[in-house]
């Protein structure tokens, strides 16, 4: 039986690995359009370019390079397509291959709008889900889910001038992020990824100290993403308290990181 899998939905097992003292680690990213993993700038749906023709083969490479955990967006989730649209189906199809076949953690988001989709993906073995939108309608119904199963609830804190994001980046809500990311640590959420929505896909270097002060302002674990362009980002962003972790996607495709040198920074493993 798939390792993942076989976690389905106990609660709480992996939640004091997860916030340990010093963890960090790098999350590759792939991003599913229509079946295919793609590369967004800004995250505009126009802008989708495919970079890996065969995500499952991508899967297995990062594996054999000694990463621990890969980063999934479903994006035609993220955008609202219908449940029975082909870009969606497709994308469950090749999910549920990933999980099964990965030897990595699966952390999940894009599209988690309530609490029978997070449940879907805890079951069929991912580890973590990000949860954005339903994050901001529902916060209570989200902290509910983060307290039944500790640190496998991962809040989405896309950041457009400082407000939340949602609807796959798409809207913008009244909310400050660090307004809202200690609302939701009072309430059980232990860990969020923040994206800083201007700088992802643009190679323009990540904001390590914003990263940092929004896990001093909400403590909040913080995984940074959006902007990363090369090992100096990873290097700032391993020496920031209360970041563990940085998911990277367009330097990785771009050549202007390489995973091996990102990889030379991860600390004590996230989960046992």
């Amino acid at each position: 039986m798939n390792r993942n899998a076989s976690r389905a939905l106990s609660p709480g097992a992996n939640a004091q690995a997860v916030s340990a003292e010093g963890a960090f680690d790098i999350l590759p990213a792939i991003d599913l359009l229509g079946g295919s993993s793609v590369r967004l700038l800004q995250g505009k749906r126009e802008s989708a370019h495919v970079v890996h023709a065969d995500p499952l083969a991508h899967l297995a490479s990062l594996a054999e390079s000694g990463a621990r955990w890969v980063h999934v967006v479903d994006l035609d989730a993220a955008f609202g397509d219908a449940l029975d649209a082909p870009g969606r189906v497709a994308n469950r199809t090749l999910l549920s291959a990933l999980v099964k076949a990965s030897r990595l953690r699966v952390e999940v988001g894009g599209g988690v709008r309530s609490p029978a989709d997070a449940r879907a993906l805890l079951e069929a073995g991912v580890e973590r889900v990000i949860v954005g939108t339903w994050c901001v309608k529902d916060p209570e119904g989200v902290m509910a889910l983060a307290r039944a199963f500790p640190g496998r609830i991962v809040a989405g804190l896309d950041a457009v001038d400082g407000r939340v994001a949602v609807q796959g980046w798409t809207e913008t809500s009244a909310h400050s992020v660090e307004e809202f990311g200690r609302r939701l640590a009072l309430g059980g959420l232990t860990h969020a990824l923040f994206t800083e929505v201007e700088r992802d896909g643009l190679l323009s270097g990540i904001d390590a100290q914003k990263a940092g002060a929004l896990a001093e302002a909400t403590g909040l674990s913080i995984l940074a993403s959006g902007g990363v362009r090369d090992v100096e980002d990873i290097r700032m962003l391993s020496r920031t308290p209360g970041v563990c972790g940085v998911v990277v996607g367009k330097a990785l495709a771009a050549g202007t990181l390489m995973l091996q040198e990102a990889l030379a920074f991860q600390r004590p493993a996230s989960l046992p």
